[in-house]
């Protein structure tokens, strides 16, 4: 009988323990698969209970300079405050020995005691410590002096800042941000494996979008300070830093932007206090973008998506002016419409469509050439008649104009893949428009009426006057690297494929050495003393705004040094008053100087 009670005892005993072993095995699995009545992850939310954190790295991939300078992800040394047990009264819940802290903390600070005491007192969840509510990065002093207290609510840590507070190319690179519609369908499998939640900040414009795929690390870096129920620091655990463990990302984005060049470039749109436009700078040989910056500026950290101050002008189409005689004359010459040498007469008036030429008195009797230094409407507007309009359209884009030129190819296992976020590709006619009438070619011709074209376009024009004929596809981002430098893939530089054809050696040479004699003794004579040799043309576009009101365009684009081009640049001061004085020709003598400069 006693054996049997024993039997049962060990029975119920061995019951009990399969049940318990049944419980711990649904909290510890089952619980941490969403399996829990209420669809709740138990684990997790017990490791939420003691643990509080702060992101200190999204884990997002930065873009570099061509020279390895870091344009996004600035590291800050900062502090990291956690909440402190019943801290509607911080002051005094520090450790006996650390009972004047807050005082010692707030000096280090330079800060009032009363302040921190009420910075301590509101938190939450853990934060850094801001003023004017950015982070406030630390020097070397007060690092150690911090250290010094030993507080586990206190922690020195970096962060990474991804936008600067005077943001280098801006617009180049774009902003990030919350679009849970996009979310939902562009990334639709990394939403659904939640990689992604519709809070999730994603690339809006510019490389962040372009890029956006690549960027998205693979988890961020957190400082977490793990807490009792009393909110008491757990022995052995404190505060730890947790980070996706892998050398390999995030991605880095080597981009050909030179940081010095477009620094100064920013530098002198603001100088001469440009308030809208765009300049470009491309290297002559193969038309890499070595600096783009675009007005007006804007925040990445505080964007306005109404007042479109992120748009990138230099990807833009808008009135070109007398630049698009650049086309003109191509088409001219190559189609043996005129020759050089060929004598033009300006008396100031084209006598029919209403034309007239910039000079009012007329530039008298001037050669082909000298039409062109001196920006001679009638000269133009006779040329074009004698050309078929579908032949103007056909050159403008042998030259580059009228369609996307920016890098476009094969990435990442995608075809066609375009690095350049909302680029526009311009036109020269209007849709419907009668190409072959006389008018409409006349106006056509000077830049005016319905032609339209890009900054980067018009760069990229010079360039592939320098490069006789051939247009190039400007890059702005030339390879992506793994977190340890190995390179992941390369976007070799290229030719804009699918054009009619591209314009005779010759020609481009000739046109190259009109541009000199713009400086020389036309329109941009202003340009004589620039501290290396120039060349150009000049362009004014007449435009009306929403309200009526008649405003101008005014551009520049041209080459240097002349001897030697490296550098092809293409400015644009836009929506100016009639009567103002020239932007352009200053800003563009500004941005190759500052170069110059650069380079000695």
């Amino acid at each position: 009988m006693r054996k049997h009670r024993l039997f049962y005892i060990l029975l119920a005993m061995i019951a009990c323990l399969v049940v318990l072993n049944g419980r711990l095995f649904w909290i510890q699995v089952a619980a941490s698969r969403n399996w829990s009545e209420h669809g709740v992850d138990l684990v997790e939310n017990s490791v939420i209970q003691r643990e509080k954190g702060i992101v200190l790295d999204s884990g997002r991939g930065d873009f570099y300079d061509s020279h390895g300078v870091a344009l996004t992800g600035k590291e800050l040394q900062v502090l990291t405050v956690f909440p402190f047990p019943n801290s509607e009264n911080s002051k005094n819940h520090f450790p006996e020995n650390n009972a004047h802290a807050s005082e010692r903390i707030a000096a280090i600070l330079h800060r009032s005691e009363q302040e921190w005491v009420r910075f301590a007192a509101s938190l939450k969840s853990p934060e850094v410590w801001k003023e004017s509510g950015k982070p406030v990065e630390l020097n070397e002093q007060q690092i150690a002096q911090i250290r010094e207290l030993n507080l586990p609510q206190l922690a020195v840590t970096k962060l990474k800042q991804r936008y600067g507070e005077s943001q280098l190319a801006s617009h180049v690179i774009g902003y990030i941000g919350q679009n849970p519609e996009r979310i939902t369908r562009q990334f639709t499998d990394q939403f659904h494996r939640g990689e992604l939640q519709l809070t999730s900040k994603i690339g809006g414009a510019g490389l962040e979008k372009a890029f956006e795929p690549w960027l998205q690390g693979i988890g961020a870096t957190t400082l977490s300070l793990f807490t009792d129920a009393a909110k008491k620091p757990l022995s052995g655990l404190d505060a730890r830093t947790v980070a996706p463990n892998n050398a390999y990302y995030p991605l880095k984005f080597i981009t050909t932007l030179d940081a010095s060049i477009q620094k100064r470039v920013e530098q002198a749109m603001r100088k001469l206090q440009i308030e809208e436009g765009a300049a470009v700078v491309l290297d002559a040989t193969n038309a890499d973008v070595l600096a783009m910056a675009s007005q007006p500026g804007f925040n990445p950290e505080h964007i306005d998506l109404a007042n479109g101050t992120w748009t990138n002008k230099a990807l833009k189409a808008m009135a070109p002016g007398s630049i698009f005689k650049t086309v003109t004359a191509a088409a001219a010459l190559d189609e043996h419409a005129a020759r050089a040498g060929e004598k033009f007469h300006c008396d100031g008036e084209y006598g029919k469509y209403g034309l007239t030429c910039w000079n009012k008195e007329g530039h008298g009797t001037l050669t082909l050439e000298e039409g062109y230094a001196q920006s001679c409407n009638i000269v133009f507007a006779t040329i074009a008649e004698r050309l078929g309009g579908v032949q103007l359209e056909d050159y403008a884009a042998r030259l580059g104009l009228g369609v996307n030129v920016g890098w476009t190819g094969d990435f990442m296992q995608l075809r066609d893949f375009q690095e350049w976020d909302s680029e526009e590709k311009g036109q020269v006619f209007a849709a419907g428009t009668r190409k072959e009438d006389g008018g409409v070619k006349a106006q056509s011709s000077i830049g005016q009426r319905d032609v339209q074209v890009t900054p980067l376009q018009a760069a990229n024009l010079v360039v592939t006057l320098l490069n006789q004929g051939d247009v190039k596809a400007p890059r702005i981002v030339k390879e992506v690297r793994y977190q340890n430098g190995r390179l992941l893939e390369a976007l070799k530089p290229k030719e804009v494929g699918g054009l009619p054809g591209r314009i005779s050696a010759g020609t481009a040479k000739r046109l190259l050495s009109w541009m000199e004699d713009v400086v020389d003794h036309g329109t941009g004579k202003a340009l004589q003393q620039t501290k290396w040799a120039v060349a150009g043309k000049s362009g004014t576009a007449q435009v009306t705004d929403a309200h009526g009101n008649k405003l101008v365009n005014q551009w520049f684009i041209g080459y240097g040094p002349v001897p030697k081009p490296r550098y092809a640049v293409a400015v644009l001061v836009q929506n100016v008053p009639e009567s103002d004085k020239n932007k352009s020709i200053p800003l563009f003598r500004e941005v190759m100087d500052s170069i110059a400069a650069h380079q000695w």
